[in-house]
């Protein structure tokens, strides 16, 4: 597969749609209302519970066939039927309107975006993607992710002020760069390891004092 960008995509208000009614089109479903986006499902069919999401969440479902004039405006379009046909013919369709595809099926290589595994928490967001080639992996690895997010997510909460603190105090990326990586050494890392955050902090703030007196 083609070399990708890792990006986070802002979809508050977008519109997107979800071609197909099954697990794999719930599951992408979720994951874009999480994403605040103004969702289509399209599908001649859809299982019990996505017709109860859809219906909880009061989201559009189209119960008709796939057909690209249902498309038309979307920023987003998920394939996600069981038919590799039907979604290699919706893919190009989509993308014929001029919309990124996702595709949560096969054809997979016909993806313009994929959805990694991820874990949130405390204004952390970690990802974690095999470009599709095995989704059951993604799966442990945010396992994995969950954990680490327990730990790091706190320590976000912590170093924000801080870091609003060293814009004033600090003109210029490069100063503010210096003080960082000189601020979080890998004593200071441990210490956050081990949920030591008062420690940690600490001794970042120790540092403040140091890189104000060597500036």
């Amino acid at each position: 597969m083609a070399a990708v960008l890792p990006v986070s995509l802002k979809l508050v208000g977008k519109k997107c749609a979800v071609i197909g009614g099954g697990a794999v089109a719930l599951r992408r479903v979720k994951a874009l209302h999480e994403a605040g986006a103004q969702i289509r499902v399209i599908a001649p069919e859809i299982d019990s519970e996505l017709l109860k999401f859809t219906r909880e969440e009061n989201i559009e479902w189209i119960a008709e066939p796939f057909t690209a004039s249902l498309v038309l405006g979307m920023f987003l379009v998920v394939c996600a039927t069981n038919d590799e046909s039907a979604n290699r013919s919706a893919a190009w369709a989509a993308k014929a309107t001029g919309a990124l595809v996702n595709m949560a099926a096969p054809p997979m290589d016909l993806s313009d975006l994929m959805f990694p595994a991820f874990a949130e928490k405390d204004g952390l967001l970690l990802t974690a993607s095999t470009n599709g080639a095995s989704p059951e992996l993604s799966r442990k690895l945010r396992q994995e992710l969950e954990g680490i997010i327990d730990v790091y997510g706190p320590w976000l909460e912590i170093l924000a002020p801080i870091r609003e603190e060293m814009k004033e105090k600090l003109a210029g990326s490069t100063a503010r760069q210096a003080f960082w990586r000189e601020a979080l050494d890998d004593a200071v890392m441990a210490l956050v390891k081990e949920k030591k955050y008062d420690e940690a902090e600490a001794q970042v703030r120790n540092a403040i004092g140091r890189f104000g007196t060597e500036s």
